[in-house]
């Protein structure tokens, strides 16, 4: 008698299974990697972002030949206003910011507008170093900001003694993989279920992202709120962490090295 060739069902079912658990290792690899590359071309863009901070001062000067930095993109505005949101920055006729946290203004500084998962840069300049009626001089004493970057605490708890940068002139903020408490590309804000279909769950938000969401503290929740000056910067931790999910990117521009820079481009002192 001739037996049947090819697999029974069970050893079919049993390929299955194992090819199931190789593609089940390999994804979660593929996953890492995929993110990982995500968090490198986001940390890129954003040191481009310094880069074109300081090429703007080098290139925009006061009265007085003192360059100052340029001033965020409006969030928000009255319901007339149609400029917010549009890659250029907000400015007051007398020089000041018409709002000193907004987003990154990209389409004056010719760099990306927003981060690898879409999302919209946010960016927080000084007043102390962006007024096109007052820049930036090399005085007697240093240039003073409000503008602190923490690394494991919030609010008025955030002072120049536990900083990690302290009196900056300017933060760029990535709001990472999860988005929460930035502006999307459809211009969301991503903490308002009215708008966005997945608002920030209470119970995955870590205080640090709230705090650069400007929810928290010393803060309110409007966009461009002016008197929002902490920012938190630290190891990023995931869902069920005690400090609670924490995956935005965080950077400064240094005043030292933007001192240096604008001295070698012949704009101070």
């Amino acid at each position: 008698m001739k037996r049947p060739t090819g697999f029974s069902l069970i050893e079919l079912a049993i390929v299955l299974v194992v090819v199931a658990l190789l593609l089940g290792g390999l994804l979660v690899p593929l996953t890492t990697q995929i993110e990982q590359q995500k968090i490198r071309e986001t940390q890129k863009a954003m040191e481009e972002v310094k880069e074109a901070l300081i090429g703007y001062a080098a290139t925009h000067v006061d009265i007085s030949n003192h360059p100052y930095l340029p001033c965020p993109d409006r969030r928000t505005g009255a319901a007339a206003v149609t400029d917010n949101n549009d890659g250029h920055e907000d400015r007051n006729p007398a020089g000041d910011c018409q709002a000193l946290e907004g987003n990154v203004p990209w389409a004056d500084l010719g760099v990306s507008k927003s981060d690898a998962w879409g999302n919209y840069f946010t960016y927080r300049v000084a007043a102390q170093y962006s007024n096109s009626s007052a820049g930036i001089t090399l005085g007697s004493s240093p240039i003073t900001t409000n503008i602190f970057v923490c690394e494991n605490v919030v609010g008025a708890a955030c002072t120049g003694t536990v900083a990690t940068a302290t009196q900056v002139p300017a933060v760029i903020i990535s709001h990472g993989n999860n988005g929460f408490y930035a502006i999307n590309s459809n211009f969301y804000r991503m903490d308002l279920p009215a708008n966005y279909p997945t608002a920030p769950d209470a119970t995955r938000s870590s205080p640090f992202e709230l705090e650069n969401g400007n929810v928290h503290g010393d803060c309110t929740a409007i966009p461009g709120d002016n008197t929002c000056t902490k920012y938190v910067s630290r190891t990023p931790s995931g869902i069920g962490s005690t400090a609670g999910e924490f995956d935005d990117l965080v950077t400064w521009l240094s005043p030292n090295i933007l001192f240096s820079r604008m001295v070698a481009a012949g704009r101070l002192p």
